[in-house]
């Protein structure tokens, strides 16, 4: 059984916003789960390849905005030839040709979104889906069930409303991370470091 739920998330250059989004949405759900996050390379990143990061997820998502670039088909087949269910999430605005091309010949149902606002509650929705379908997966307990059981008509109607707050900028949250739920990875007898206090 997973204590953490392996998310990767293919994204392409242009929507830097948007992998800032991905990270803080996935962590800020009301679950004691941990995740880790891992993303498409940007560019200048090294990767050896990053579809081996892709076979063993629990939750595979494309995001498409203006244009795609490699590696994203190799992750994006790579999800598919190992039977990943596919979320696909796609910007609305202009698209390169080899965008338009891969759109119409992907075979996915394509989630559309206008903005990093209106992206956030749809993404949610999907990890909670995906927690809601396997609990015993990711030993959900009996109040997270709770909990996340809430979230999928709240989030619809964040989506219909369209009026999600503005996601503010920290930055960092783009990039591959695994984020630990005190509940579940810290040993019962540890002490949180900003819990000590110096007796000196």
């Amino acid at each position: 059984m997973a204590n953490r739920l392996h998310i990767f998330i293919s994204v392409g250059p242009d929507l830097e916003t948007e992998r800032e989004v991905v990270g803080q949405a996935i962590a800020s759900l009301p679950i004691s789960l941990g995740w880790e996050i891992r993303y498409t390379p940007l560019r200048g990143e090294w990767s050896d390849p990053t579809t081996e990061a892709v076979e063993p997820c629990d939750f595979y998502a494309l995001l498409l905005g203006a244009d795609i670039s490699a590696p994203m088909g190799s992750e994006f087949h790579m999800a598919l030839r190992t039977g990943k269910r596919v979320v696909a999430f796609l910007k609305e605005g202009p698209r390169t040709a080899a965008a338009r091309v891969f759109v119409k010949q992907s075979r996915v149902a394509w989630r559309r979104f206008s903005n990093e606002e209106s992206l956030r509650p749809l993404l949610q929705k999907s990890v909670v889906d995906q927690i809601l379908e396997y609990p015993e997966a990711y030993r959900t307990t009996v109040a997270d069930w709770e909990t996340l059981s809430a979230l999928p008509a709240e989030l619809d109607e964040q989506t219909s409303r369209g009026k999600e707050e503005a996601t503010p900028w920290h930055g960092g949250a783009g990039r591959d991370a695994i984020v630990v739920s005190p509940q579940r990875d810290l040993p019962s007898e540890g002490v949180p470091i900003e819990g000590q206090h110096d007796s000196s």
